[in-house]
């Protein structure tokens, strides 16, 4: 179902009704992803969103590719699948670029996919304990809550990570000491708000040990990809990297943890197109609302409400189910 920007779809994975919105509020592509992959064998339900920036190339491929991953193996793994997803997609471009060997025929879908960037959030569900297992490289959000009217029920959430993130500023400073100008007007480098997620390679790069000739070659790389109506980054390089020293600046390992889903729990993970307009507790307080008018898609009751009031700036994703 469509209307004005915004798609809606559901699927039914294990008995669990999967309902997903994205809205668009510009005549740009929507950047964002998400997925849905189900393993009846083993009884997991493994969702994600995933928040891409500086185009979709890397949210579309970590979509396709992180889920089946993190399905071979056990939740307990789920930081080290991040981090090793990561990590070997940069190995991929690097080594198109080595001078020990030559280019491989996909040196372009590589450099594309560590190009760009994207914040990533799963729910891994067992679906018979109702254990959801969260790991969260971002500022994508999982908020679970009651459908009970009274405002005092529970409502569980995962941290926002980004460099407006007092822990993740901290984390910063801990990791690169001596560098106070990482963070500017709220961004790495003045440029980024992420701190954690897949691709954004051109933070991640090794430098060289004299004068960054290495990262500039990097750069120069990712550089020859650039749509041609966009100032290529190796013609800013001083402006974008000025203190580019102690490379990687962001990490796609993700802060983990669990939820006990509860029986009548409704679950919403969205990208930060929607908490940059509303908090959790008001979303949940809209979708008790809608509970109780009994109306018949609460997706779009949600976001017709939320429109009403504050228009997103950015895309958003929101994926809803019930247990």
């Amino acid at each position: 179902m469509e209307n004005a920007g915004v798609t809606y779809t559901s699927s039914e994975h294990a008995g669990i009704k999967i309902e997903v919105c994205q809205y668009q509020p510009t005549d740009r592509p929507i950047e964002d992803r998400f997925s849905v992959t189900a393993n009846e064998a083993s009884s997991r339900l493994i969702i994600g969103v995933y928040d891409g920036h500086g185009g979709a190339a890397t949210a579309e491929h970590i979509s396709h590719i992180l889920p089946a991953a993190l399905l071979n193996n056990p939740p307990s793994e789920h930081a080290r699948v991040f981090k090793s997803t990561d990590e070997s997609m940069i190995a991929n471009f690097t080594n198109d670029h080595s001078i020990l060997r030559s280019k491989s025929r996909s040196w372009v879908e590589h450099a594309q996919i560590v190009k760009s960037g994207c914040t990533a959030l799963i729910l891994d569900v067992d679906v018979i304990t109702k254990i959801a297992s969260f790991a969260n490289a971002g500022d994508c959000r999982v908020v679970v809550f009651s459908t009970s009217v009274d405002p005092n029920e529970r409502l569980l959430q995962t941290k926002d990570l980004n460099a407006k993130t007092p822990s993740e500023r901290e984390r910063l400073k801990r990791e690169h000491p001596g560098e106070d100008l990482l963070v500017v007007s709220g961004r790495l480098f003045g440029r980024l708000m992420s701190t954690r997620g897949f691709g954004d390679a051109c933070y991640k790069l090794p430098n060289g040990p004299i004068g960054n000739w290495k990262h500039r070659k990097y750069i120069d790389a990712l550089s020859s990809i650039e749509e041609p109506n966009k100032v290529a980054m190796n013609a800013q390089y001083q402006s974008l990297f000025y203190g580019y020293r102690t490379p990687p600046y962001l990490t796609a390992t993700p802060m983990v943890g669990t939820m006990q889903l509860q029986e009548n729990d409704v679950v919403i993970m969205a990208t930060d197109g929607l908490w940059d307009c509303v908090s959790s507790k008001e979303v949940a307080d809209i979708v008790r609302t809608g509970v109780s008018v009994a109306a018949p898609n609460l997706l779009e009751y949600l976001l017709d409400n939320i429109r009403a009031t504050k228009m997103p700036g950015d895309d958003v994703t929101i994926v809803l189910f019930q247990t």
